[in-house]
């Protein structure tokens, strides 16, 4: 699940990559203030395993859609099937 916090000014991009190969395998497009993204298929297909990926949070002016900042986090996907 992705939230984005009634406390964060923002609407958000967030962009998932893999360590090893550096592909998006999810770009979410913008996801307001007090929004969240329960359920999301990822943009490529992968085998099943788990993978050491990288999400990137981008903060987006509303008006403009530039991005102003960015926070990340490493996170593991775990494909089951």
């Amino acid at each position: 699940m992705i939230v984005n916090e009634t406390i964060n000014r923002y609407p958000q991009v967030v962009e998932i990559s893999r360590n090893d190969t550096g592909e998006v395998v999810y770009k979410s497009g913008g996801i307001p203030v007090g929004s969240k993204i329960e359920n999301a298929k990822l943009n490529v297909d992968m085998d099943k395993g788990t993978y050491d990926c990288t999400a990137l949070f981008y903060n987006v002016d509303p008006d403009t859609g530039d991005y102003l900042g960015c926070a990340g986090a490493i996170i593991s996907i775990t494909v089951l099937e």
